[in-house]
């Protein structure tokens, strides 16, 4: 009887242990808690930052004889006109700083910036020898050059944020400097004598122009932001005119309009500290 109460007791108190199972856990044990998204951030308040960039200069030039060459030399004036640059489109780089302020409403970001560079674009065209058709004693050597100096741009900006991108356009003033040169030397005619003939100068002038373009921004942190960028320029024209240097008294007379104009494709890059 003791062995049967016993073997019974036994067999109970595995069937609790069996029942019950281990201790469950309750909802809030089992639940796993989600990650917290970072916020995103604020793009109200000034910022600085550098840039570098890559500009394509769609120069395009024109020179115009006129006086002693419509009516005593014609032939000279149609060789020089045609074999003279009709553009000197260059590339280079530029690198510089900017500075703006944001001002965020909901998801629309207001802003005005001021950024400068300076560029290394540089195009030059010699030409040893110009000949005149029909004229073997007559010859010319002509040289063009344009530069580009630096380049600032100021502008209001309009952009839309999704958290930490922005994309946004632009558009506004330009001011560049331009510096354009063009020379022609006679360099056969002294054969027949003691005669020199040229005719050329250069200009530098700071220009006013406009700006379009647009560009994405991307926040890396609440600080610190990366963007690209790009903008169509417009600087507009540069021009000068010239008379005849040389050993006769109508060398004055032949004279010329030499003219410039510039618009670019720049493309950039920039590091933004945000305050």
């Amino acid at each position: 009887m003791k062995k049967l109460a016993l073997t019974l007791t036994i067999l109970s108190t595995f069937c609790a242990l069996a029942y019950a199972g281990p201790e469950p856990y309750s909802g809030k044990e089992m639940k796993q808690v989600a990650p917290v998204p970072p916020p995103c951030p604020t793009w109200t308040g000034f910022y600085v930052g550098g840039f570098g960039g890559y500009k394509f200069s769609s120069v395009d030039t024109n020179l115009d004889l006129g006086g002693l060459w419509d009516t005593q030399f014609p032939e000279g004036r149609d060789a020089l006109q045609a074999n003279a640059p009709h553009d000197l489109n260059n590339s280079g780089f530029e690198a510089g700083g900017l500075i703006g302020y944001n001002y965020q409403w909901h998801n629309w970001v207001f802003g005005v910036e001021a950024e400068g560079g300076y560029l290394w674009a540089h195009k030059a065209d010699n030409q040893p020898l110009v000949p005149v058709p029909n004229d073997p004693v007559d010859g010319y050597a002509f040289s063009t050059s344009f530069n580009t100096h630096y380049l600032a741009t100021f502008a209001p900006r309009i952009g839309y944020t999704f958290c930490r991108w922005m994309p946004y356009v632009t558009g506004g003033l330009a001011v560049g400097q331009l510096d354009y040169s063009q020379n022609i030397v006679n360099i056969l005619s002294p054969a027949l004598g003691p005669y020199t003939f040229s005719e050329g100068a250069s200009k530098t002038e700071t220009n006013v122009g406009w700006m379009v373009g647009g560009g994405l921004e991307y926040a890396v942190s609440d600080h610190w932001r990366v963007r690209g960028q790009y903008q169509f320029i417009d600087l507009g024209s540069i021009s000068f005119d010239t008379a005849g240097v040389g050993d006769f008294p109508t060398a004055p007379d032949f004279t010329g309009h030499h003219e410039a104009s510039l618009r670019e494709h720049n493309a950039s890059f920039a590091i933004i500290y945000g305050f």
